[in-house]
């Protein structure tokens, strides 16, 4: 390669030491970015106090701050925290480093609702090794056997999120479902709350699919205990004194001791040596629930402490989050008698008959690839889920506009936000806020001409995450999915729906439709604070 001449070389040399000084200097001396602060009338106290007892205002507040730039701080208690929104910052939060971590919220949950024992709280502490098969750098030598993060996410990963468990779950569920519908008389009308009627019918067919029969038998009255402690979970989360918190915490205790009495018969009964991966079995119900039971008994775990991850995992978590967001999906096409026939029509094409029992019977990979159903499906997802996706800062990141938040702080994106924000979801004559069946829809040619519909989602994935992200996502989404859509399309292929009226909870009657009951904002799926009452009259 020929050199410089010597004119643009004598130039060069004070420019290549002069411009990194330039640089250097530029850096230290430019404005730093400004980050909005929500602050009250007593600092620090004031903010605390209203995002631990009014979510929906805290929100609020945050939404118009967050306009500016993407970011607000606050605290809560003495911890500093950030408020963020935006597909990159998003991304940030979600992406694969050692800068951002999920462990502080998910040993919050596990010290404060699951009521974990502190040695066993402390060996997840001690385990810095990841949730992965191949340990952090420098944690190679930290004994496999203690990895309880790693052991933990696999079986959740291995029983939850491959798809050939996740559809033996779905036809646990279905056929547990189905029975319970069959109680309904066939071809006369019986007048229900659609909310109530789940909470009944969807959440026993799914504890029995996934925690067995026996549980069931041996807890009377759990699917109350169930529905009572929905209710004050999110107060538990950030640790408030028992003395502040009395009911909740005796809610809590109420559940963790029934799920104790349970596991204790069925530890000391269940032969564990016995046929290898069933199915289902009465006992335990899933492999999911065997195997997550099983690895925890086999490490030590204190009983209490399996109780209460039983209680907050299996039994709490996966029907919470589940049968608000179905209701919500059921009560839209209810109450609109085209998008009935629409979708009546379109849940046929994913039944088959079961060439065992020679009934017609809804298929998975079918029924989840249906265009309309999906949609509604995600509608439901994005108005109706209000979490809070809290990470931890472990090293240094940057934020958009520039800004670097403080190391050890709490890095959160809010649901209720992102999932409304009118720059990402609005359409034309649909605001953001409201349902539309079609919003993630496309029509497009079949080849004859005809126009058919497509799946398209209305906004990208650092847009949309109600089940999480990053390598803390919730491991039982798919199930979630099949569960909820399957509770739609047997309800409307299954049944003539009729709505009747909007009720008060206690019986008395609305003057107006639903809405999400804030109590529930900032905690995960958001239950409607109305009933829509309706009759089924069963077809076959």
């Amino acid at each position: 390669m020929p050199s410089l001449p010597l004119p643009l070389q004598s130039l060069l040399t004070p420019y290549t030491i002069l411009l990194p000084i330039l640089y250097l200097c530029y850096t230290l001396t430019r404005p730093k970015p400004t980050i909005p602060t929500l602050t009250g009338l007593i600092p620090r106290l004031s903010v605390t106090i209203l995002y631990m007892t009014d979510m929906r205002t805290f929100l609020s507040r945050a939404r118009a701050a967050l306009c500016e730039k993407g970011i607000v701080q606050f605290y809560v208690g003495p911890a500093k925290a950030y408020l963020v929104s935006g597909a990159s910052n998003i991304a940030t939060m979600f992406r694969a480093s050692g800068s951002v971590s999920s462990d502080i919220f998910i040993l919050m949950v596990k010290q404060h609702i699951w009521n974990m024992t502190p040695n066993d709280l402390a060996k997840f502490k001690r385990d810095k090794t990841g949730r992965l098969p191949k340990p952090v750098p420098g944690t190679e030598n930290h004994p496999e056997d203690q990895r309880y993060w790693a052991g933990m996410h696999a079986i959740m990963h291995r029983y939850l999120a491959r798809t050939n468990e996740t559809n033996v779950l779905a036809r646990s569920f279905q056929r547990f479902f189905g029975e319970r519908l069959d109680k309904l008389p066939l071809g006369e009308g019986v007048e229900v709350g659609v909310y109530e009627f789940l909470l009944d019918n969807m959440a026993g067919a799914a504890v029995t699919a996934i925690n067995g029969q026996r549980i069931c038998e041996m807890i009377p009255g759990l699917l109350d205990m169930i529905w009572t402690f929905d209710e004050i979970a999110a107060s538990l989360v950030w640790g408030l004194p028992r003395w502040l918190n009395r009911k909740a915490y005796d809610k809590r205790d109420r559940l963790i001791d029934a799920a104790q009495r349970y596991l204790e018969e069925a530890i000391r009964t269940f032969d564990w040596e016995g046929e290898e991966n069933p199915e289902w079995e009465p006992v335990f119900g899933s492999r999911f629930t065997r195997e997550w039971v099983r690895y925890l008994k086999d490490r030590g775990f204190d009983l209490r402490s399996i109780a209460g991850g039983l209680s907050n995992t299996t039994l709490f978590g996966a029907n919470a989050n589940t049968t608000p967001v179905a209701t919500w999906c059921v009560m839209e096409v209810a109450k609109d008698p085209k998008l009935l026939k629409e979708v009546r029509a379109e849940v046929e094409t994913a039944y088959e008959i079961d060439p065992t029992t020679g009934k017609k019977v809804l298929r998975g990979d079918l029924l989840t690839a249906l265009p309309l159903l999906q949609s509604i499906y995600i509608e439901g997802l994005r108005l109706h889920v209000s979490m809070n996706i809290t990470r931890e800062i472990t090293g240094p990141i940057e934020l958009s506009g520039g800004v670097v938040p403080q190391k050890g702080a709490i890095l959160q994106a809010a649901t209720e936000i992102v999932h409304l924000d009118e720059n990402i979801w609005g359409a034309e004559g649909h605001p953001a806020s409201e349902f539309w069946a079609e919003r993630h829809i496309k029509y497009v040619e079949d080849g004859q001409g005809k126009q058919v519909r497509r799946f398209e989602m209305a906004a990208g994935p650092n847009d949309f995450f109600p089940y999480g992200g990053g390598v803390s996502v919730c491991p039982g989404r798919f199930f979630a999915k099949q569960d909820m859509m399957l509770v739609v399309a047997m309800l409307v292929s299954r049944f003539d729906i009729e709505f009747v009226r909007w009720t008060n909870r206690d019986g008395t009657p609305s003057d107006r439709p639903a809405q999400n009951d804030v109590r529930w904002s900032g905690g995960a799926s958001v239950p409607p604070d109305r009933e829509m009452k309706v009759i089924l009259k069963r077809l076959w």
